[in-house]
């Protein structure tokens, strides 16, 4: 069976000594010694020394602290033995980590040159213009690389598919004019876009090679100034600028207040940047023009006539019962919803194991935090849908790629403003704490230096979740869902690794729901990116999801982690997304959800084609009578107006009929973390006795007590803006009582 699976540039790790037999016929000449090399790798520098006699290579070790463990770390292991036989530094990369594999050899090269006896030299070209590819995070990434004889003189990124703000700074903003300005291969990576700066490097160094330029000497690193100490202060000091943190930012400064950011990675934007870009909440207009079906009302009512568990749960049934009476009495055309509605369906979808307070907080503001988004200069298409695993018709779909419209309309808010400043590459280690009060934050940059930040009115922490912390994620994950999920992957960028919930806990801050933890069924197998090769229709009513066998197993509008349970019971853990030219109209204008076009998907092998049904199954495996007893099936369900279907699918708007085909393999990976730092309404941070604790605020996916056990599709950014939002409000005005 043909499955698109993606792999990852990348290489890791410490070194091993290698002493063995070496070639019987030395054809070299050496000074008798040992000697090291070092140049810059995929994670940081790594170094080769070769121990020589006279006429051959007797020893080689190589080190690679900074390497990917299991990636990278395989050419720190095994190289030396490559070139040991070889009796040479030609020796082929090995297999699934280029990066680290080619910056060992040409530290090779470097120390047996110097062996030889040759020792510096410089930097020559053949001048022109020169092209090459490498693979970036989303996609090959083309660069034209342009050199006189003695320097390089322009690299220019010709096409790439990374998502902007992120891997973009790395391709196009940053690393170019890095390379040019120090004339070196051995420039920082962009901390959170590694694999993007390691693409645009790889495909310069082959470029250089091109021009028969010596790589080795254009990966050899600087020495950086000795580390120092410096202290700031602003009225609020904010760690994280994703979502929450940007929101807190703005909030903050709109009352008048200075802020300082902190960000770990190189950009802005953490999860929010790379997410699916949409937004829950109600929205009358939109919504009337929605259709109510059968097995919507069905919906509603079946929440409307369950048995309450508490009295909190009662008198919200009884709001939700009185809007939907008068939605009904007032002849409303469309789709019903009310903020209760929305509160009730979140606190529902979450096992009911959330703080009821906190999700109608969420629920009650995120449509004037939607049009205070507006005001900042966000846009959403002129519709609202249902977001897988949204639940619900409330799902308003970002305008730009992902959620960059968002992030976009911050930065240029803070544009505007000139005391509000961003650190990069700046992480949070320690809460300062005076007096039981919260007063600033130590950090340090990645460069070494340290920091003081202090806070006059307090600091809010929006780090995200821990998503990215497999110690923390095996440590909490004892609610008894899921599986062992040690080696699964994660939707997650690399920073969100718990950092603020570490330190918050730290100063005795209260933690809630930790176990819980959920898992996207939509992500690509072996990656975890759920978001390239995501070709989806305009809401789950456009797809079916097969399983290897071609069988429907689940259904496709159900809860995130009902559906991710049911594909770890599949066939190798992986279903496809199946979708026809029913929902894939503009083939040649479509793409996934950051801009690859679907051809490119297809070319790749991330996306199965096929003109005919049959054309589909033959080349994903599938038995065609299998798969069009499903469709027959399902599009009677259609024709029916049915109410439910025996997989539990109550949408049923979309038949799927005609082609052409298309088959999207898919997989779980570790998606949202909902537990964390217990807050009050106002995200302040409350201790372990149910007191908050003065000067600390909190806000996004490093909370807990929003999303319960299970959080909605659609959700997460509404979490993340709205309090964030409300954190920077209850920064200032707290201070100011």
């Amino acid at each position: 069976m043909k499955k698109a699976l993606a792999l990852m540039l990348g290489c890791v790790l410490t070194a091993t000594a290698f002493i063995g037999a070496h070639a019987t016929t030395p054809t070299a000449s050496y000074v008798p010694g040992s000697y090291t090399a070092s140049v810059k790798g995929f994670g940081g520098d790594v170094s080769i020394t070769v121990t020589v006699d006279d006429s051959a290579i007797t020893s080689v070790t190589a080190t690679g602290d900074n390497e990917t463990p299991g990636v990278g770390s395989k050419a720190v292991e095994q190289l030396p033995a490559k070139i040991l036989e070889a009796q040479s530094a030609e020796v082929d990369a090995v297999s699934g980590c280029t990066v680290s594999s080619e910056a060992l050899i040409a530290a090779a090269k470097l120390a047996l040159s110097e062996a030889q006896g040759q020792t510096g030299g410089k930097v020559s070209f053949v001048p022109g213009e020169y092209t090459a590819v490498a693979q970036g995070h989303n996609g090959t990434v083309t660069v034209k690389t342009v050199f006189s004889e003695n320097a390089i003189e322009n690299i220019e990124v010709v096409k790439h598919f990374d998502t902007p703000g992120v891997h973009v700074k790395a391709l196009i903003d940053d690393l170019p004019a890095k390379i040019i300005e120090q004339q070196s291969l051995a420039v920082d990576t962009i901390a959170g876009a590694t694999v993007s700066s390691n693409a645009l490097l790889s495909a310069v160094k082959k470029c250089v090679e091109q021009a028969q330029g010596n790589t080795a000497l254009l990966m050899i690193p600087t020495e950086k100034p000795a580390p120092g100490a410096a202290e700031y202060t602003a009225d609020v000091i904010v760690i994280g600028a994703g979502g929450a943190g940007l929101a807190a930012a703005q909030s903050a400064n709109e009352l008048g207040a200075s802020v300082i950011v902190l960000e770990k990675e190189g950009y802005v934007g953490g999860n929010t940047m790379v997410s699916g870009g949409i937004f829950n909440c109600p929205d009358p207009e939109l919504q009337s023009k929605v259709q109510m079906t059968e097995g919507v009302i069905a919906v509603v009512e079946s929440a409307l006539n369950e048995q309450p568990v508490s009295e909190e749960h009662a008198r919200l049934i009884a709001a939700v019962q009185a809007d939907y009476d008068a939605w009904k009495a007032a002849g409303s055309e469309g789709l019903f919803d009310s903020i209760n509605w929305f509160a009730l369906q979140t606190w529902n979808g979450g096992d009911k194991v959330a703080d009821l307070s906190l999700v109608y907080t969420m629920s009650a503001n995120a449509f004037d935090t939607m049009e205070w988004l507006k005001t900042l200069g966000w846009s959403h298409t002129e519709k609202v849908s249902q977001g897988a695993g949204a639940l619900y018709q409330r799902t308003h779909q970002n305008s730009d790629l992902l959620g960059t419209g968002m992030i976009k309309a911050f930065t240029n808010a803070f544009a505007s403003t000139s005391n509000l400043e961003i650190f990069y590459n700046t992480t949070a280690e320690d809460l300062i704490m005076d007096g039981g009060k919260c007063v600033g934050v130590t950090a340090t940059d990645k460069d070494g230096n340290t920091y003081t930040f202090k806070a006059n009115n307090g600091v809010v922490i929006a780090t995200g979740g821990f998503g990215r912390n497999l110690e923390m994620i095996n440590k909490y994950n004892t609610s008894g869902k899921w599986p062992d999920l040690s080696s699964i992957t994660c939707t997650n960028m690399p920073g969100i690794t718990g950092d603020g919930i570490l330190m918050a806990e730290s100063v005795g801050a209260a933690l809630r729901d930790m176990d819980q933890i959920q898992l996207l069924m939509t992500t690509q197998p072996v990656t975890g990116n759920c978001v390239y090769a995501y070709v989806a229709p305009e809401n789950v009513a456009g797809y079916l999801f097969l399983n290897a066998e071609g069988e429907r197993f689940i259904g496709e509008d159900g809860r995130r982690d009902d559906i991710s349970l049911a594909v770890l019971r599949q066939t190798d853990a992986i279903f496809y997304m199946l979708e026809s030219g029913d929902v894939i109209k503009d083939p040649e204008n479509t793409t996934d959800l950051i801009g690859v076009p679907l051809q490119e998907c297809i070319d790749a092998g991330a996306i199965l084609y096929g003109e005919t049904l049959e054309e589909l199954c033959e080349n994903v495996g599938w038995k065609y009578e299998t798969v069009k007893g499903v469709l027959d099936s399902y599009n009677a369900n259609v024709d029916a107006n049915a109410i439910k279907d025996e997989y539990g699918r109550s949408l049923f708007t979309i038949k799927l009929e005609n082609g052409p085909w298309y088959a999207i393999p898919r997989t779980p990976s570790v998606h949202h973390t909902m537990g964390g730092i217990v807050i009050d309404t106002d995200a302040r941070v409350m201790n372990t006795e149910g007191n908050a604790i003065a000067g600390l605020y909190a806000a996004g996916e490093v909370t807990g007590g929003i999303h319960g056990a299970n959080r909605m599709g659609g959700n997460a950014l509404v979490d993340c803006l709205t309090f964030g939002r409300i954190a920077g409000r209850s920064v200032v005005s707290d201070s100011n009582k």
